[in-house]
């Protein structure tokens, strides 16, 4: 059954919600693609300076975080 997993933008000064979510059959599967789209980012240089510390989060819709990546 899937689950709907919102993510959370941190950086040292900012911070970025996901009102929408996604629909997802597992974290694993959420991990995965948030994973990707950090190192697509990476590869196109959109990511903030490596310096600043940003992460994303993954949380449930009450905002338990299940899983933390960084960007770099």
């Amino acid at each position: 059954m899937a689950e709907r997993f919102y993510f959370r933008l941190k950086g040292p000064d900012a911070l970025i919600e996901d009102e929408e979510g996604v629909l997802a059959r597992s974290i694993e599967f959420d991990v995965a693609e948030a994973a990707q789209l950090i190192a697509d980012m990476h590869s196109q240089g959109d990511l903030p300076d490596p310096d600043e510390r940003w992460c994303v989060e993954i949380h449930t819709a009450d905002g338990v975080v299940l899983r933390s990546l960084q960007l770099y």
